[in-house]
């Protein structure tokens, strides 16, 4: 199989995360649901990504960079993961899925801010495409008052802690291995939430997370589905092609979700939600233009996580 089909079909089974989180959400906590998916995708990732000869390279690092990592943790794996969950269980899969592809405009413009990166034009199109495309969910094409879901703002905090940890990982983490940063920071959160998690059981007294079939079934298919073998295939894609034909198929991660949504939750998609969406695939492919076209190998996707 070729390296764009491998990259193709990671993106089928990483599109089924939100759909997968919205139900085990009727079960469980945002807490809860998130120091699960964390630990077990440390877990997992550890045993698949064999970089258990790279993991003791935190040590090497500097104070600085340490500090940094830890700061990654925070933002990107206990924040924004329960940001996303905490949204997503407000809101619908189809808008988590449209609203967290902001996590690449505001990646762009990001990096120009901080890291003094050039503005680019496909950027300036893009991020206009995306905002008219968020108004137009917003807005239901422009026929009411802006009416956000009580979930969308934190899915867009989502989307911004995501990208703000991104740029901390290039700026500051260059000389670690992507891989293990990802281990790092799910272990991190994986750790950190099960605390909250233990402390929420010693104060009410009741199991937190009921222990049925379908709970079981559906958290199965998030880790193993989703977690081992959606990202393996997506590191494993980068083995046999190149970063810019894994960032092509990423796009297809939003038309996948949406599908999910519509078939496994029942979801309708509404006249503004397809409008919208078509404008905010059009903005993060004119973002993402250069990791997809351009030829140089500057231009390379982040190969840490494929939803950030």
């Amino acid at each position: 199989m070729k390296g764009f089909s491998i990259a193709l079909l990671a993106c089928v089974f990483l599109a089924l995360e939100p759909v997968f989180n919205k139900i085990l959400l009727q079960y469980m906590s945002p807490v809860v649901l998130t120091a699960l998916t964390s630990s077990a995708a440390a877990v997992v990732l550890f045993l698949i990504l064999e970089v258990e000869h790279r993991v003791w390279d935190v040590f090497k690092l500097k104070r600085k960079e340490f500090t940094v990592l830890l700061l990654v943790g925070l933002l990107s794996g206990v924040f924004a993961q329960l940001f996303y969950a905490t949204g997503l269980r407000d809101s619908t899969a189809t808008n988590a899925v449209l609203l967290t592809r902001l996590n690449s405009l505001l990646i762009a413009f990001m990096g120009v801010a901080f890291m003094r990166e050039r503005l680019r034009m496909n950027h300036v199109v893009g991020a206009v495409l995306m905002v008219v495309g968020i108004a137009v969910i917003a807005t239901r094409n422009f026929t009411a008052e802006v009416t956000l879901m009580q979930g969308d703002g934190l899915l867009i905090l989502a989307a911004v802690f995501w990208a703000g940890s991104n740029i901390l990982m290039k700026k500051y983490l260059c000389r670690m291995h992507p891989e293990v940063i990802v281990i790092y920071y799910y272990g991190f959160s994986g750790f950190t939430l099960l605390l909250i998690s233990m402390l929420m059981v010693l104060t009410s007294g009741h199991p937190i997370v009921p222990v049925t079939a379908e709970v079981i079934a559906y958290f199965t298919g998030l880790v193993v589905l989703v977690s081992v073998i959606g990202r393996y295939l997506w590191y494993y894609s980068f083995e046999r092609t190149t970063a810019s034909n894994v960032g092509l198929a990423s796009l297809s991660i939003p038309f996948f979700g949406v599908i999910y949504a519509i078939v496994l939750l029942s979801e309708k998609m509404q006249t503004h939600q397809a409008v919208g969406g078509i404008l905010i695939l059009a903005g993060l492919a004119a973002v993402e233009y250069n990791q997809i076209f351009a030829p140089d190998a500057e231009h390379r996707l982040k190969r840490h996580h494929p939803h950030h």
